[in-house]
């Protein structure tokens, strides 16, 4: 190959790589974040961004040879461009100069949005443009909206914000609602034991008050001497200037120290007013223990109740209970809300033989183990009662057949009962008498035809539940037999 190819091949591909490098500034130049550009010394622009462009809506090659001034208002321009000439006429290369300008243009949302600018005196000077300088421009609209909302916030917001000097006193700047909530005018330059915690010396503990004493001591000291007495420092206060108590506020103290060179030169404290919050969990205390004061009188009313209306050895219900629970119960059986209303009473066999023999001790434990199955036998709304001594009783909502079911399950589990008295491992039986009531039957009645079932039980050899017979009408005739 002749050495004219080699050349032009090389050429071409010196071409290709400039072409390339080229590109690749622009796209670097278009990463750049705010308005970048290079204009010449006549402020026209040779080089744009791509943000640039997109703020203002142009085509890149429409932007191009744009006077700069263009963008900016009469008196503003004159600011923009005295600042490019003492750029261009600094003796210094790279000279820079930083200020803040708003842009004006005809696009309202761009109208007055200030910017951060740098100008740059590059060092490299085009023979046909002349010097050129860079401008680079950052948007601080958001920053001004975020600084005017902290002031809003700083002046607006129901805190106490303020600052310590070395001295102890309040310092020059502080929000708006500080005075508000101290009550005592300008704090401007006063004590800050005096205007924060001395009104607050009364709730104040010792050690409180102590910590108190320190927030102004450790003014002028280490860091590390900070963190150990910050954490003497009251917490939570109840600050008061007047008589009246009604009138003080409960504030909630932070306190931040302002550091330089590890000295704590200033502490910025926060207070917040918490007397809502306190009073509010001041009555959730006292309805909480208004709460546990009536649900222990409730308890203890109910235990009352329950010793009345149970019988402390065997838990079945006392005659106490009898009164008002069967009578409700009968009087619902008038009524025709139950249909049926039937009777068991129980008689332990020979329990007095077993006090006799093995003594009360051993009685009750036998009273108390029978009562169990009598309880355990009865199932809601069924009314299972200790008569007194060793006789039970049960109410049931239910008919003459229901009734001897339950009374012969009591009798069963009884019988197979052991007791261990220590000397001696006993049973027992029991017998029953089983009876349903008449319409209108009173309850002496009604228990008396019961008793005489029962009787008839024990004179027929014990251990078993008699039953009445009725008759073809449902009426309980005189012959009585064992079921």
């Amino acid at each position: 190959m002749s050495n004219i190819n080699l050349d032009l091949q090389a050429s071409h591909k010196m071409l290709m790589l400039l072409d390339e490098a080229n590109a690749n500034t622009e796209s670097v130049i278009d990463l750049i974040p705010g308005i970048f550009l290079i204009v010449n010394e006549n402020c026209e622009i040779l080089r744009a961004n791509r943000e640039f462009v997109d703020l203002f809506g142009f085509e890149y090659e429409y932007a191009l040879r744009l006077p700069l001034s263009r963008f900016f208002r009469k008196q503003s321009w004159e600011i923009f461009s005295s600042n490019i000439k003492q750029v261009i006429d600094s003796p210094t290369d790279g000279a820079t100069i930083k200020f803040e300008l708003a842009l004006s243009f005809e696009n309202p949302e761009l109208e007055g949005r200030p910017f951060h600018w740098i100008l740059t005196k590059q060092n490299v000077k085009n023979a046909g443009e002349g010097q050129l300088i860079s401008v680079f421009g950052h948007d601080l609209t958001e920053m001004r909206d975020t600084e005017k909302k902290l002031v809003e916030i700083f002046t607006s917001i129901p805190l106490g914000i303020f600052t310590i000097n070395r001295d102890g006193t309040v310092g020059g700047s502080h929000s708006s609602y500080l005075t508000a909530m101290l009550d005592c005018g300008n704090v401007k330059g006063r004590l800050v034991y005096d205007v924060l915690f001395k009104p607050a010396l009364s709730s104040m503990s010792e050690r409180e008050t102590a910590g108190a004493k320190a927030v102004s001591r450790c003014m002028g000291e280490s860091e590390t001497e900070f963190a150990t007495l910050s954490a003497t420092f009251p917490q939570q206060i109840f600050h008061n200037v007047r008589r009246d108590p009604k009138e003080g506020r409960w504030f909630k103290v932070t306190y931040q120290p302002i550091v330089f060179n590890r000295i704590v030169e200033q502490i910025l404290i926060i207070l917040e007013d918490r007397t809502a919050i306190v009073t509010a969990e001041k009555e959730m205390v006292n309805a909480a223990k208004e709460r546990e004061r009536a649900r222990l009188l409730e308890k203890q009313s109910l235990a009352i109740y329950e010793s009345a209306i149970r019988d402390p050895l065997t838990g079945l219900y006392t005659r106490l209970y009898m009164k008002e629970a069967v009578a409700a119960m009968l009087d619902a059986h008038d009524n025709g809300e139950i249909s049926q209303v039937s009777m068991v009473i129980f008689d332990i066999d020979h329990f007095k033989r077993v006090n006799d023999t093995y003594g009360h001790k051993n009685g009750d434990l036998v009273l108390s183990q029978v009562a169990g199955v009598v309880l355990r036998q009865s199932k809601e709304p069924e009314i299972p009662i200790r008569f007194g001594g060793e006789e039970f009783l049960i109410f049931m909502p239910c008919g003459g057949e229901d009734a001897f079911a339950v009374a012969e399950r009591v009798r069963n589990e009884t019988e197979g009962l052991s007791f261990d008295l220590g000397d001696a491992v006993i049973r027992v039986t029991i017998s029953g008498g089983v009876a349903s009531r008449l319409n209108g039957e009173t309850l002496e009645d009604f228990m008396h035809r019961a008793d005489e079932l029962l009787y008839k039980a024990k004179k027929n050899g014990r251990n078993q539940n008699v039953a009445e017979q009725r008759n073809l009408d449902g009426i309980p005739d005189r012959r009585i037999g064992v079921h």
